[in-house]
């Protein structure tokens, strides 16, 4: 079908700015709904040029499972200020973020990150204690075997977004010119220092530091340079994560049409490692 003529399936992101938010650290902690005593809170980490706006669906999808969740703005991003030096902030400052939002949640925390956002993620369960680990088509760290090095980008600016065609081809996949422009008008610039440190492998996470069950899902329509075949599953090994392939998803599997899908993946192995 002609993505032109795709029904729209995006989710609501005006949704984040409806809901509670509290300071964490330079970021902001939005959140979806309490956990109930004793379950864990899944805390959602955007990855690059993104903001707590991409889980807006699972926010409304995990609160009407009666399940805690919050997703994270980093600083910098979700429409909070860029300070002067944003461009120097490496993947170890919003790693300390994460770490604050931790901080700032009552019980038990299962951290998720998506793309570069599982880098600070994996940072923050060295630094706290996890119930469990999620990483969505995640960046690499250094020592996965076999992990794809970038070139790198200039270090003295903040990087603009990606246009509509590479949306289109590394995040959405097939979707309506509209959608494809609701999802690029929320994109903000990123920190060259994180990108870098993404693509020149600069974050060691040793499989030793993690100690928590983890979920490690692949995006089966990824974008094959930043993600080549075996990659995710790399990832996954190293850590002993259970691992799962959704063969027709693109990269942002948390609003891309069909996100449903990656949501009820999580939720089956949420709901397994923690019954009611």
């Amino acid at each position: 079908m002609d993505a032109a003529a795709l029904p729209s399936s995006l989710p609501d992101f005006t949704l984040i700015e409806r809901l509670p938010c509290v300071p964490a650290g330079e970021g902001r902690l939005v959140i979806g709904a309490r956990a109930r005593a004793g379950r864990p809170t899944l805390l959602f980490v955007h990855g690059a040029f993104h903001g707590a706006w991409c889980y807006a669906g699972y926010l409304e999808y995990f609160a009407a499972l009666g399940l805690g969740c919050a997703a994270l703005d980093l600083p910098g991003h979700g429409g909070l200020a860029q300070a002067p030096d944003f461009h120097a902030h490496g993947v170890h400052d919003f790693g300390r973020c994460v770490v604050q939002a931790m901080d700032a949640i009552d019980g038990p925390v299962v951290v998720a990150g998506h793309s570069m956002g599982a880098l600070p993620a994996l940072f923050a369960a060295t630094q706290r204690e996890a119930a469990g680990i999620i990483l969505m088509a995640p960046s690499p760290p250094a020592n996965v075997p076999g992990a794809q090095a970038l070139a790198p980008v200039p270090i003295r600016t903040s990087r603009p977004p990606p246009g509509m065609d590479d949306v289109r081809r590394r995040f959405t996949g097939a979707m309506s010119e509209r959608d494809i422009a609701r999802v690029a008008a929320r994109l903000c610039p990123e920190s060259a220092q994180a990108m870098n440190d993404r693509y020149l492998l600069r974050l060691d996470i040793p499989a030793h530091a993690i100690d928590a069950p983890g979920l490690c899902l692949e995006a089966g329509e990824d974008d094959a340079a930043r993600h080549p075949p075996g990659q995710d599953q790399a990832v996954a090994d190293l850590y002993g994560f259970e691992y799962r392939l959704l063969p027709d998803m693109p990269h942002c599997m948390m609003y891309a049409h069909g996100w449903q899908e990656s949501a009820e993946t999580i939720r089956s192995w949420y709901e397994r490692l923690f019954p009611a």
